[in-house]
């Protein structure tokens, strides 16, 4: 009889400490209200000690930063929280660089970004050439790091650069004075048929090239570029319309044309605009003209 009457007992006192656990002291424990305390600046490993001597629950985020420290908390310190609230701890962390691959382009184009990054990460940067008849010189060609490997102080980065004496790339003759154009186009031994018309824009400047820029051309290709060069203009009012808009509209530029009253003349142009000036694509020419 006793023995079934301490059975009991014994049954009894765990089912009340199993509702005291599992009911009771979460309400008087997670309602306990705690500051959070001010952390950043600190190194991980002292923020996370302070929180644990407080029993402040905590998650961690590393954030790509220049410098191994806290930098901040959600909520802010000074915040007053329930013990069981979960605080963002934010970590700076001094994340490892990667190389990014430069294949295929061209080392006049990002040599000052390579040449900042070896300084940067402290590499050492070697070039050689090698000579190649089915790509146009000067185009990267070979590298000694993969494309996202780790870089570290003292590596090597060795580019191979194509050499190609005999073919090259299409330089942007527009917007050069035609100085700068004669001058390039000598460099790789092309010939040049220049005409030159009357437009309202600064004189001796390219409008317009027959071979697109970046097509690969070979040197002393017997074919000639043709360059439309303008003249300028001296007055508005002695442009003869009719040749000038024949003019804009061959040479594929956009042309909007307004007409406005006048006592004088009709079909002089008295006011003109240009919109996006030497892109040969998208030139837009605005036109008031008398009527």
């Amino acid at each position: 009889m006793k023995l079934i009457l301490r059975l009991w007992l014994v049954t009894f006192g765990i089912i009340i400490l199993w509702i005291y656990f599992l009911f009771i002291s979460p309400k008087i424990f997670n309602n306990r209200i705690i500051e959070i305390p001010d952390v950043v600046n600190l190194s991980e490993a002292d923020a996370v000690e302070i929180l644990n001597e407080k029993k402040i629950k905590y998650q961690i985020t590393y954030i790509e930063s220049t410098e191994e420290r806290t930098l901040k908390t959600i909520p802010y310190a000074g915040t007053s929280v329930k013990a069981n609230y979960v605080v963002s701890l934010y970590i700076g962390k001094i994340m490892p660089a990667s190389y990014k691959s430069y294949l295929g382009r061209a080392l006049e184009d990002v040599m000052q970004e390579i040449e900042l990054m070896c300084n940067h990460h402290g590499l050492e940067l070697k070039i050689e050439y090698e000579e190649t008849d089915s790509i146009v010189g000067g185009i990267i060609i070979k590298e000694s790091l993969i494309d996202g490997s780790i870089l570290n102080q003292g590596d090597e980065l060795q580019l191979t650069i194509s050499a190609n004496h005999s073919s090259f790339m299409m330089p942007n003759f527009v917007g050069l004075s035609i100085e700068e154009a004669l001058q390039l186009l000598n460099t790789y031994g092309l010939k040049a048929n220049i005409s030159y018309i009357q437009t309202p824009i600064d004189e001796d400047i390219v409008l317009f090239q027959s071979t697109p820029p970046n097509t690969i051309v070979h040197k002393h290709n017997p074919y000639a570029l043709d360059l439309y060069v303008s003249k300028g203009v001296t007055s508005t009012t002695v442009v003869q319309v009719d040749s000038f808009i024949e003019t804009i509209l061959n040479l594929g530029y956009e042309l909007e044309v307004n007409y406005v009253n006048s006592n004088e003349l009709e079909n002089k142009l008295v006011a003109f605009k240009v919109q996006k000036l030497y892109d040969s694509n998208i030139v837009k020419y605005i036109l008031w003209i008398t009527k």
